[in-house]
């Protein structure tokens, strides 16, 4: 009879949050917990921390460039990007969020965690790194760099992080190093025409999705979306795949 009712007379939507979840969601209601969030862990001594070249990060580019803009951005709430991708997990069969260990790449503020709790993942299931942080939820470290074991992450989520480095290789065989076999690998990421390099000339991936992919190589296994969106010449990536390790690692 349950299954009856479930399935024929009042079917349960895949995909609808629960009100208390979607008035979480409200803008000024996501806004204000954000920032109070923020206030609370500095009254209560969380002072911000960050990585610097030696002590941490090697790449001068990284800790002299990098940083420092997104520091200036430490604030924004990104919401439009984040829950898009979002959304793509949320429709794919199959996958059960809360049930993944999942590595989250860059947050740069509790703001995308916020969202991936909001939206299904378990709060004890997220690892979160960057490399700066006022937040004990956002752990000091570099994506080239992982201090984690081989094997440890169902997921690895890395939202418009990637074309910020300049050794893109290494932060995907560091990926593919943490992940699990069968883990599931989500990226975005934007990058400008073909030859253009990305914003600080570095390692524009011009093909999109495809240059990741390939860089994945043999250890990319089933592909649950790809897309390449083009907007007055900046071009916003995604790809969702299962990860298949295989000897050899990364192309």
């Amino acid at each position: 009879m349950r299954d009856f009712v479930g399935r024929f007379l009042v079917p349960r939507s895949p995909v609808l949050l629960s009100p208390w979840r979607y008035f979480m969601l409200l803008p000024p209601v996501f806004a204000l917990r954000f920032h109070s969030r923020r206030l609370y862990w500095r009254l209560t001594g969380h002072t911000l921390k960050q990585l610097v070249k030696g002590d941490g990060v090697e790449s001068g580019f990284v800790a002299e460039q990098v940083l420092p803009y997104n520091l200036g951005n430490i604030n924004i709430i990104n919401r439009g990007r984040t829950e898009r991708v979002i959304a793509l997990l949320r429709s794919i069969r199959g996958v059960k969020l809360r049930a993944l260990d999942t590595l989250v790449v860059g947050p740069r503020n509790e703001a995308e965690l916020m969202l991936l709790v909001s939206y299904g993942f378990d709060p004890a299931k997220l690892t979160a790194i960057d490399l700066f942080s006022y937040s004990p939820a956002v752990r000091l470290m570099d994506m080239h760099d992982l201090k984690f074991s081989d094997d440890q992450f169902g997921a690895v989520y890395s939202a418009f992080v990637i074309t910020y480095s300049d050794d893109i290789p290494k932060a995907v065989a560091e990926t593919i190093r943490v992940a699990k076999d069968g883990a599931l690998i989500i990226f975005a990421f934007e990058h400008l025409a073909q030859g253009a390099g990305n914003r600080f000339g570095k390692n524009n991936l011009g093909n999109g999705p495809d240059d990741l992919i390939a860089l994945f190589g043999i250890n990319v296994g089933h592909v649950f979306w790809k897309e390449d969106f083009e907007s007055e010449g900046r071009f916003t990536s995604s790809v969702v795949f299962r990860l298949t390790k295989r000897s050899g690692g990364a192309h």
